[in-house]
């Protein structure tokens, strides 16, 4: 299951359908594909090789982009422009436009009988592979409802901390303003040591009890 916060949202936000969300996530490797190992495996598999003299690429797929047998000369274009490039270092085929172009790509070449399904396997493994191959629309919607449900959740229980904060807060300040009444009110009496005026003490009680009556604390 994909995460909803870090890998749904930023393309929901991006406006993409749940449907368009899953097909990208599903065609996105877990890392880039560096060029480097690109190039060895395209020479690896007899696919394309730089020429020694001219620097030139030959072979099936660089013979596809000058023939367009398959209509798949603009893509195989893409992916060589962006390999000859010097500051090229990588291919990001992790959740960007490369990620969709590079399935629409190998899934073409594919079916045109011009790589093998191992070796469009053995492409994505130069990126870590799909970690979510077979994604679907209804998983990404559900990650969103399993999300929603959580986040209403954890509300709920923040809510109901603060809750507890608040009554015990409230009752250290009914206690600290009981503590105060009874310091004016009363501590003077008894700290008239050693008297022990018991007609003195009614009078500050009373008059303790006359203050929280006619002045009832409140949060």
């Amino acid at each position: 299951m994909v995460d909803y916060l870090s890998q749904v949202k930023p393309l929901e936000d991006a406006g993409m359908t749940d449907a368009e969300i899953a097909a990208l996530l599903a065609a996105s490797t877990a890392s880039d594909i560096p060029i480097a190992d690109l190039e060895n495996f395209l020479d690896f598999e007899s696919l394309a090789k730089r020429n020694a003299i001219t620097g030139a690429w030959e072979g099936v797929l660089p013979d596809e982009i000058i023939n367009n047998a398959f209509g798949l000369s603009d893509g195989l274009s893409a992916i060589f422009n962006h390999i000859n490039k010097p500051r090229s270092i990588v291919i990001d085929t992790t959740v960007s436009p490369w990620a969709s172009d590079a399935a629409a790509l190998t899934n073409g070449l594919v079916a045109a009988g011009l790589i093998t399904a191992q070796q469009q396997t053995d492409f994505y493994n130069l990126g870590g592979g799909l970690p979510n191959a077979g994604l679907t629309e209804a998983e990404v919607t559900q990650s969103r409802v399993d999300w929603e449900a959580a986040e209403a959740q954890r509300q709920a229980e923040e809510a109901e901390r603060q809750a507890a904060l608040l009554a015990m807060q409230q009752h250290m300040d009914w206690v600290s303003d009981y503590q105060g009444r009874f310091n004016l009110n009363v501590a003077a009496v008894l700290d008239d040591s050693p008297s022990r005026d018991n007609a003195a003490l009614v009078a500050a009680l009373r008059a303790l009890a006359d203050d929280l009556e006619t002045n009832p604390w409140s949060a």
